[in-house]
């Protein structure tokens, strides 16, 4: 009798197919993984802010005047008044 080899060709397609299978996965989940790193470290704006305050700022904005609806109005009207004389 003739032993049949589709038992040992079986498998050998199933043990390298279940290898691929498991090796993208793993690789899927490897470069899910490092894309992210790799995108904060190519781009600076992806960086995590400081949250400590730079006071000088906070100052340098408070000393600018402050101007209101009724002072920007005035502003626009005399500009347009000042341009038709011209």
């Amino acid at each position: 009798m003739k032993k049949s080899k589709y038992s040992f060709y079986f498998l050998f397609v199933a043990f390298f197919t279940f290898i691929t299978i498991f090796v993208t996965i793993v690789q899927k989940s490897y470069s899910n993984l490092m894309n992210p790193i790799k995108e904060v470290q190519k781009n600076n704006l992806l960086k995590p802010i400081s949250p400590n305050l730079d006071l000088d700022v906070i100052q340098q904005v408070e000393s600018k005047p402050e101007y209101s609806i009724v002072d920007l109005e005035t502003n626009i009207s005399s500009d347009s008044s000042d341009s038709n004389t011209l």
